[in-house]
């Protein structure tokens, strides 16, 4: 499977193989595109795409909604109608931060951009813990002030809708949660954090929906101030507790913690470099992932006196990438001082 850049850089040359890949529609936008414009690189790349087309079915959906709130002066639906329009802004910055996190690397952003995704699945996943606190804050005063759901029927109906339109949006973005969750070891460790964010949005989304739709059938069933914010409460702890491991793992990444899985290798191999031919020890080692699970680093190692420094180097840095690690390798004689990195 070529790379995103190979589809977008050479779109004419690969016609046939993106229109194998995409949907009708998508050639169809495709080839009214000018290559290297920013709609082009949207719709060169998957993820992109889809967010993209689920951001432009929820902005609809939300127009409809506000339209059928205003006619009706169904405040739950206008109030709704705000939630979703900072779904859409939560979206919006989410295929922000895919597109940016495919643009080459600059004497400015020597990494490239990639830990966008990141950054935008933390900020997703901060996101989502507000409004989980912020729903069970509107359950809790509906609990207080004892208020009943009022245009039971509307409700039922619009929420039913937006029920079905998140689904749209868990089927198309599914595929990122499963790589989320059990990818870790996948080549493919583009835009996880980012995806997985927009994921759980539309799920929390489809999850307020579903309470809204519980609640309305309970209240025409049996009518009862509580069930709303009940149904509410759960829902939002639901959210919670799917925001979390987002939250942590990205800020993990952002912070540059090695992962677990990664930590036990990287010490195998620490303690075996100084049974290097030449190699009498090491200091300051200094390592951090890429978001291909890529290992980068520097690392400060002392050669014997008799040794030659540049002979050890390279034996130390070729030592690392048979690994997948690219270190940077400081190599200093036994006794000669303090080394600049002061681990002499």
């Amino acid at each position: 499977h070529a790379s995103a850049h190979t589809h977008c850089n050479h779109h004419h040359g690969h016609q046939h193989h993106m229109h194998a890949e995409t949907s009708l529609l998508t050639s169809f936008l495709l080839s009214r595109c000018r290559p290297g414009s920013l709609y082009h690189s949207i719709l060169c790349e998957r993820d992109s795409r889809r967010i993209a087309y689920f951001t432009c079915l929820n902005f609809g959906f939300m127009l409809v909604q506000a339209f059928y709130g205003w006619v009706s002066g169904s405040l739950g639906l206008l109030s709704d109608t705000v939630h979703m329009f900072f779904d859409c802004l939560a979206l919006v910055i989410g295929l922000g931060a895919a597109v940016a996190s495919k643009w080459p690397t600059s004497p400015e952003m020597p990494f490239g951009w990639g830990k966008l995704n990141v950054l935008a699945g933390f900020g997703n996943g901060i996101f989502l813990m507000l409004v989980s606190v912020e729903f069970v804050w509107e359950a809790v005063e509906g609990i207080m002030e004892g208020t009943e759901l009022r245009h039971v029927e509307e409700l039922l109906v619009v929420s039913t809708l937006g029920f079905l339109v998140n689904m749209v949006g868990l089927f198309a973005f599914g595929h990122a949660h499963h790589g989320h969750d059990h990818g870790h070891d996948h080549s493919h460790g583009h835009g996880n954090e980012n995806m997985h964010g927009i994921y759980l949005h539309v799920a929390a989304d489809a999850g307020g929906s579903l309470a809204v739709i519980l609640s309305t059938i309970l209240t025409l069933w049996k009518p009862w101030y509580l069930w709303d914010p009940l149904a509410t409460i759960v829902i939002a702890i639901l959210i919670f507790l799917a925001a979390v491991p987002l939250v942590r793992d990205s800020g993990g990444k952002l912070l540059l913690v090695i992962p677990d899985d990664l930590e036990y290798g990287l010490k195998n191999a620490l303690q075996e470099l100084s049974g290097l031919r030449g190699v009498t020890g090491y200091a300051v080692p200094r390592f951090w992932v890429e978001d291909d699970k890529k290992i980068l680093g520097v690392i400060h190692v002392f050669c014997a006196r008799a040794a030659d420094p540049e002979d050890v180097r390279e034996r130390v840095v070729t030592y690392f990438l048979q690994l997948n690690m690219h270190v940077v390798v400081q190599v200093e004689k036994e006794g000669e001082g303090r080394c600049w990195c002061g681990g002499g």
